[in-house]
């Protein structure tokens, strides 16, 4: 038997026993495997643990076993093989067969990898990348330094380095503005210095609009995420960053902008200079910042404030770091969620109330925030390939 019918084979006795039980000849069979290596007797301990099944029980009847089981089939391969799937049927009526799922589809995807190589996976760390959307609709992978020579010989952008992009600043007498746009995906970042000098920080699931040179009295660009700016100083050219809920009006200043639309507040933090934001749905509610400030659009309650703050907690991240302090663990782990590239599930609504304080490398894979968490003696924290499950224990 090879490899990959062996652990189909594992998958179908794992899921059988969960739910029906096993022959004395399948139960020899299976611990054989589970005696093979550590990584086997690992992964089983964390698929059939008494919590984990206990949990698995009191989600079942909202489960569409069906769907599952036909994802299971098509990523399996089985076809047209309908007695393989009637076998497993039986022992698949329950919310059981989802974790069996994970397994063989991560099998069949790495092929020759073992089933007990998906207990040691670990959550790495965003990296520089982005994708380049130029105006003609060409997308250019950014972030490797074969980017370079594409870029170069358009004559469009000069690359620095792979972490960032340079717009030439050359004069020209283009009357209409040429747009590009590049897109930040899910645990990554990027730097862009568009053509004025302005240098542009972008976090991780971020999307900027802005021109190929700047045409005009203004300097116009379109933000949905997270981004930090050191815009280029000039009164005659004000810069002004557009979002969906809030606009920011500057000459030339130091600032971090959050607009992820998946949150319920709009963020400028100002560092240097000052700005103008004008926000809500028609942009006519309007205050000006001093450094220290920040403004913030509530889209739940419709309402623009100013308070002091730290700057150094809003723009940790460009400087390669998270800094909480009492915040919810919600918002903590969608912080961290957008840079590990990774899902949280939540065992109990309460925990994501809990607050929590701390700096953090992002350089780092996501053990040491995990261990911070297990140390309060509050959370069961479990983690399941890229998916960090939390619990109240």
């Amino acid at each position: 038997m090879d490899v990959i019918s062996r652990n189909k084979r594992i998958c179908q006795l794992i899921a059988k026993q969960l739910w029906d039980g096993l022959s004395d000849h399948e139960k020899q069979e299976l611990q054989e495997w589970i005696q093979a290596s550590p990584d086997n007797s690992t992964l089983y301990d964390e698929l059939v643990r008494l919590e984990r099944v206990r949990q698995y029980i009191e989600k079942r009847e909202s489960i569409d076993v069906r769907k599952y089981m036909a994802v299971c089939e098509r990523e399996l391969g089985l076809g047209g093989k309908r007695r393989v799937i009637n076998r497993l049927w039986g022992y698949a009526a329950a919310i059981f067969v989802l974790c069996v799922v994970e397994v063989c589809i991560w099998i069949n995807k790495q092929e020759k990898v073992g089933i007990g190589e998906i207990a040691q996976t670990v959550i790495e760390p965003g990296k520089v990348k982005a994708l380049l959307v130029l105006d003609d609709g060409r997308e250019i992978e950014l972030g490797d330094r074969n980017a370079s020579q594409g870029l170069e010989a358009s004559g469009i952008v000069v690359v620095s380095d792979s972490s960032r992009i340079k717009y030439n600043q050359e004069e020209g007498t283009e009357e209409k503005e040429v747009m590009n746009k590049i897109i930040v995906p899910t645990g990554g970042e990027y730097n862009l210095i568009l053509s004025d000098g302005t240098w542009v920080y972008l976090n991780a699931e971020s999307v900027i609009t802005f021109p190929k040179k700047f045409v005009g009295e203004r300097r116009e660009i379109i933000l949905e995420g997270e981004a930090y700016f050191h815009v280029t100083a000039s009164k005659e050219h004000p810069f002004i960053v557009k979002t969906r809920d809030m606009d920011v009006l500057v000459t030339g200043t130091e600032f971090n902008v959050k607009a992820y639309p998946d949150e319920s507040n709009v963020q400028t933090t100002l560092l240097q200079g000052k700005v103008a934001v004008f926000a809500g749905e028609d942009k006519k509610e309007k205050v000006e910042i001093q450094p220290n400030q920040q403004a913030e659009w509530d889209r739940g309650d419709v309402k623009l404030q100013v308070r002091e703050v730290d700057p150094d907690l809003f723009v940790a991240w460009k400087n390669g770091h998270f800094i909480f302090r009492q915040d919810r663990l919600e918002d903590i782990m969608r912080t961290l969620a957008r840079w590990y590239d990774m899902e949280v599930i939540y065992l109990d609504t309460s925990i994501k109330d809990m607050a929590f304080a701390g700096k953090l490398d992002r350089s780092k894979d996501i053990t040491p925030i995990l261990n911070v968490l297990r140390a309060t003696d509050k959370l069961t924290v479990e983690v399941n390939g890229k998916r960090i499950i939390l619990g109240v224990k």
